[in-house]
């Protein structure tokens, strides 16, 4: 009897102090790829589809725990996004390709399912910082760099799932969405938004 109370007061603390440890704020860095396209555009009454464009993301956030099944989690990640666009317009061949370089900065509620388990979901406030454009017609292409025809800041909105593969070592996978267009005059552009994929590997301190 005296061996099953010590057994289970050892179990007690181990459970106490699991959970202590669940409930300290942490700090990581995170990197992985995106996969980005940037929704749809109209030319001269024709409907174009973006292809998808492949890029990263690297960064670091904070863990803020509110209970054992909440936790705070804001990020700053700088995002490498991007759109490609090519049809044929009055017999013309044309390809635009951008290449974006944002600041985002997801403020999400982290979920924990179970302890391997987490759901995210949150707004994002991404900040333009750098940008190309190469404009191809006909197999003739130009460039620019100019900033000035876009927007520097565009609010979003973020979801997505992260798997625990080591106490200290995570899989992360994303989905976020603009809910504005990248270029500041959108009119009928409504929906050439960014959207993106990304799958990261996260690890905390």
């Amino acid at each position: 009897m005296k061996k099953l109370i010590i057994a289970g007061a050892m179990l007690v603390a181990f459970s106490l102090n699991s959970e202590a440890q669940d409930m300290e704020p942490k700090i990581g860095i995170k990197a992985g790829a995106n996969l980005m396209m940037g929704g749809k555009f109209d030319v001269l009454g024709t409907e174009y589809t973006s292809k998808y464009v492949p890029g990263f993301q690297a960064g670091v956030f904070l863990d803020l725990p509110l209970s054992s099944k909440l936790s705070f989690s804001p990020e700053v990640l700088y995002s490498q996004k991007g759109s490609k666009f090519e049809g044929t317009v009055s017999g013309t061949n044309g390809e635009v390709k951008s290449k974006l370089g944002y600041i985002d900065v997801p403020v999400l509620l982290t979920i924990n399912a179970t302890p391997q388990f987490n759901f995210v979901i949150g707004p994002q406030a991404s900040f333009l910082v750098n940008h190309e454009t190469t404009t191809t017609v006909n197999g003739v292409g130009t460039s620019t760099t100019n900033k000035d025809d876009l927007r520097k800041s565009i609010a979003a909105g973020v979801v997505g799932m992260g798997v625990k593969m080591s106490p200290n070592l995570n899989l992360n996978a994303r989905y976020s969405m603009d809910f504005q267009a990248a270029a500041k005059d959108n009119v009928n552009q409504d929906k050439a938004r960014l959207s993106c994929f990304a799958l990261s590997l996260v690890y905390s301190f």
